[in-house]
């Protein structure tokens, strides 16, 4: 036992906690290097899988949902064709679709937010971001790249402006 009344024995039992802190902080670090390491490589390292994709019966891979594939294909032709993030999700709203949903998660309408989060994930194109960096991922594509990176271009240049109620405030 160490006795915390004395000196030695407070700074003994700050030795075992500075290790204690050191081997978490080790464990920590082994596990973000694994992830990157995965992600590096293609690999989905897990979370809940993006709209399009399931999670193969083996787990540890994405496989394409033929189902949500087509809407996310229809949410980025309509996007194409209208624009703007708002009329993308009214008309999602409209058409009764959700969200996908996972586990009790999901089945949520449509907001500006959520077809935002959609249109930017480059998981549809058979590609894994990690840390801003882009790698061809293990899992099919939905969508091609060309048509990808035009949504990537419009949604800058949407957002570069602010927006008709950003120039009306001033």
């Amino acid at each position: 036992p160490i006795n915390t009344a004395d000196s030695s024995g407070r700074l003994m039992l700050n030795v075992l906690l500075s290790f204690a802190q050191f081997e978490r902080e080790m464990i920590a670090d082994r596990t973000r290097d694994k992830m990157s390491a995965a992600r590096r490589k293609g690999k989905w390292t897990g979370g809940h899988p993006p709209l399009g994709y399931r999670v193969h019966e083996e787990g540890r891979r994405l496989v394409v949902d033929e189902d949500e594939a087509a809407m996310l294909r229809e949410i980025f032709a309509l996007y194409l064709d209208r624009r703007s993030l708002i009329a993308v999700a009214e008309e999602l709203n409209r058409r009764g679709w959700v969200t996908k949903r996972v586990g009790g998660l999901g089945g949520q309408p449509w907001s500006k937010t959520r077809v935002h989060h959609v249109l930017t994930n480059a998981t549809c194109t058979g590609r894994v971001e990690h840390r801003g960096q882009i790698y061809p991922g293990e899992h099919d594509a939905i969508l091609d790249v060309a048509t990808f990176d035009r949504v990537q271009e419009l949604l800058a240049g949407n957002s570069a402006g602010g927006g008709a109620r950003a120039k009306n405030r001033y």
